[in-house]
């Protein structure tokens, strides 16, 4: 008997290596669901996630959700429709919208800053040592014009935990740009991250368009025909009656919802939108949906260098190339052109691990999955 026996507990460990696993045969939403729970666990200090997940060959258009839109316990449930402030995602959109205005001939790339900026704020800038006749548009749009980043100072997050409330105007943050730091290099000559030049874009947008800066975005993306009902620029537009609650986006300890939002408003930053809309715009983005000829596309994602292009960011996720961006309060948005995949969202703690880190583990599912 001791043969049979053996030969038949051989076959059963090779049948419990061959058959696929429970968590295998789970359908792909819910496996996506476990990964954003899990992340949500291994980050205790987050009260919730949203990450909206697009994947034709999947089926996928689909909004996952985890956690509280707030830290009491006595907190609503986050949902799909929660909007959230996203930070430097906003750079994309506004790189997008320069793009826009060199497709209608008012901008040009190789132009330098000197043939855009009002004297005032040339001035200002020369006087720290800028060479604004040298500087490009396009240098600015891929952080290698050399200008100095601001936020990056301590002092700057030290001046808005001392008065949150503070309405900050964007010459006093080019001032800022001035007073602590110099040029961090010369025009064209590295990639260092700089909230300060997409602020001067932002100035170049509302000198070229007579617009404010939300209307000038929107207006020159059009929003109505990319379908993005939950997008609005803070302080400048009234978001639409489709858009969803505010969550609440923390800061350590901090609960940043009411803080003033000019401290991240002027280009740098200032979009609100939900993790569905995110997802959706750089899609369409990708998709050349948003510029008139395929060649705007071509420049965005083929001048720059290789961590940063024209407004998107390139990385690698899981061997794969992924377009995209994040922002400092915990967002994200990335295509995966290989897998026809797009992944975006939020984590409602900047201290918490990146949320980077999750569109990977999102991006490593997906693919299993094939």
């Amino acid at each position: 008997m001791r043969p049979v026996f053996s030969m038949l507990l051989s076959l059963f460990s090779l049948l419990c290596l061959t058959l696929p696993s429970p968590a295998a045969e789970s359908p792909l939403p819910v496996r996506l669901q476990a990964v954003v729970d899990t992340f949500l666990t291994e980050n205790p200090s987050v009260p919730g996630v949203v990450v909206h997940i697009i994947s034709p060959p999947h089926g996928l258009d689909w909004t996952v959700v985890a956690g509280r839109e707030a830290r009491p316990e006595q907190a609503a449930a986050l949902s799909a429709a929660h909007t959230f402030r996203i930070a430097s995602n906003t750079k994309t959109y506004v790189a997008a919208a320069v793009l826009r205005l060199v497709e209608l001939g008012q901008i040009r790339l190789d132009d330098n800053l000197a043939v855009h900026l009002s004297t005032h704020y040339q001035d200002l800038l020369r006087q720290d040592g800028y060479d604004l006749d040298t500087m490009t548009v396009a240098q600015v749009l891929s952080h290698t014009s050399g200008l100095y980043e601001h936020p990056a100072d301590p002092r700057y997050a030290e001046a808005i935990l001392a008065e949150p409330q503070h309405q900050w105007t964007r010459d006093e943050q080019v001032r800022l740009c001035v007073e602590w730091g110099d040029p961090v290099g010369q025009p064209g000559e590295k990639f260092i991250y700089s909230d300060t030049g997409y602020i001067l874009l932002g100035a170049i947008i509302e000198e070229t368009t007579g617009l404010t800066l939300g209307a000038a975005v929107h207006h020159l993306l059009d929003y109505e025909t990319l379908n993005l009902p939950a997008t609005w620029w803070e302080l400048d537009e009234t978001p639409a009656t489709t858009a969803g609650p505010r969550a609440h986006q923390y800061f350590g300890p901090h609960d940043t919802t009411g803080w003033h939002p000019s401290l991240d408003l002027y280009g740098g930053g200032g979009l609100l939108t939900d993790a569905r809309d995110l997802a959706w715009f750089l899609r369409k983005l990708l998709a050349g949906e948003i510029f008139a000829r395929n060649s705007t596309l071509t420049q965005m994602t083929g001048r720059g260098t290789l961590p940063y292009r024209l407004g998107l960011m390139q990385v690698e996720m899981n061997g794969h190339l992924a377009w995209g961006h994040t922002g400092f309060w915990n967002t994200f948005a990335f295509q995966v052109p290989g897998l026809d995949l797009t992944v975006a969202g939020a984590v409602l703690d900047h201290h918490a691990e990146r949320g980077q880190v999750l569109a990977e583990r999102l991006v490593a599912a997906v693919q299993a999955a094939d």
